[in-house]
């Protein structure tokens, strides 16, 4: 009698550990709230990554600011650069060809 509770043992204990191994370190976490990024169509997928990993990297709210007006600065550069000055200043959704007519909505 003795043997088949040793025998057992393991298995409950292993049966009482698992609701514990089952949840994964990413679980506890609140999800991360993306922002829009200004002028985000002129960005290749990289670009974006690395900067919301600034933004995330950035400890207050005066470095996101800075990082945030320095990307805008950067895009519109880009925008006038590749002859679409205005561009990032209209909606993206009148930007998509739905609308947009060089920075008047119609």
């Amino acid at each position: 009698m003795k043997s088949a509770f040793c025998r057992c043992l393991p298995v409950i204990a292993l049966a009482a550990a698992l609701p514990a191994l089952a949840q994964t370190p990413t679980m506890d976490k609140q999800p991360v709230q993306r922002e829009l990024i200004y002028c985000a169509d002129l960005m290749t997928h990289a670009e974006r990554e690395a900067y919301r990993a600034n933004m995330q990297a950035a400890t207050t709210p005066t470095a996101r600011d800075t990082l945030r007006a320095d990307h805008r600065r950067v895009m519109q550069e880009r925008a006038n650069s590749m002859g679409r000055p205005g561009q990032c200043d209209a909606p993206l959704r009148l930007r998509a060809g739905q609308g947009f007519q060089g920075g008047t909505a119609k």
